[in-house]
């Protein structure tokens, strides 16, 4: 690997480790209860996937239905969802409650304040620099998902 490659991929994984650090942290949103970033996730999935059910939503977000059940039930617990009975009787759908969108809000408008940079980075670039980041990210992405579990 040339030297510049490994400065990018160096550099890359001191942004992956920061961004890991910072949300870590539990937060709040208003609630009185904390929530972690794999609940906040799992919320803004069911905000933007109404009605959906425990195996759409890990098909979706790329776990397993067990890792979904266990976040759903301290979702629950902290009354951020509520689940309701599918026609078949088998499966729950998920909706968020109020305190639910209200996080879901509440973590859109962090996400936004945590890369408000990027909006002016973006129109500062050319076509053909947005297009080479695109590709790049694309390919990154690629290959984390074929090198999971």
């Amino acid at each position: 690997m040339g030297s510049e490659v490994n400065e990018l991929v160096n550099l890359f994984q001191s942004i992956l480790h920061a961004y890991s650090i910072i949300e870590r942290q539990p937060r709040d949103f208003g609630i009185g209860c904390t929530v972690h970033l794999s609940e906040l996730q799992t919320v803004s999935m069911i905000g933007e996937n109404p009605e959906v059910n425990m195996t759409q939503l890990a098909d979706i977000m790329g776990v397993t239905r067990g890792a979904i059940s266990q976040t759903v039930r301290k979702l629950v617990t902290k009354k951020l969802v509520n689940r309701t009975n599918a026609r078949n009787n088998k499966e729950v759908n998920l909706n968020l409650t109020q305190l639910g969108k209200m996080v879901r809000d509440g973590y859109h408008e962090r996400m936004k304040e945590v890369f408000t940079f990027a909006d002016e980075l973006y129109a500062a670039a050319t076509t053909s620099e947005r297009e080479l980041v695109k590709r790049l990210f694309i390919q990154i992405h690629r290959n984390m998902k074929n090198r999971l579990p």
